[in-house]
């Protein structure tokens, strides 16, 4: 099992931001890979679509709206894991800034730990960076 993770402080509320990220429905908003999400099971499975037409499904594990955070399961889709377990937090660090952060634990399969690491925090940063730039535009 290893563990891959990114973060970025933001110059925007706690608030405003996890109204971007905390929404378990939210990825095609600020993932730009991510062009589609739809919710099954009420609310806890996603089914996201990609630009390149995959699909990947994910069931939500655990959500608290105070503590702005939730994680994640991969269930199905073209990633090279298995017991994959995501996490999402937003964390106030002053009344107009705050630090998001995203993370995984998981194996990988069929490619090595270091490549894996390497892949997810890449993919992570993109991500935050661009979830920041919208954040930080919008104000």
């Amino acid at each position: 099992m290893i563990e891959a993770s990114s973060d970025v402080d933001v110059a925007v509320s706690a608030d405003k931001a996890w109204s971007l990220l905390g929404g378990f429905d939210n990825l095609p908003l600020w993932i730009p890979m991510i062009t589609r999400s739809f919710l099954e099971d009420g609310g806890r499975v996603r089914r996201l679509t990609a630009k390149d037409g995959s699909v990947i499904v994910e069931r939500l594990v655990s959500f608290d709206q105070r503590k702005r955070t939730y994680t994640y399961a991969y269930i199905e889709g073209p990633d090279p894991v298995e017991d994959y377990l995501g996490k999402v937090t937003v964390t106030s660090l002053s009344p107009e800034r705050c630090c998001i952060s995203w993370g995984s634990q998981f194996s990988p399969v069929g490619i090595s730990s270091s490549e894996a690491e390497t892949r997810y925090r890449s993919a992570y940063a993109s991500a935050l960076n661009h979830a920041k730039t919208l954040l930080e535009q919008a104000t």
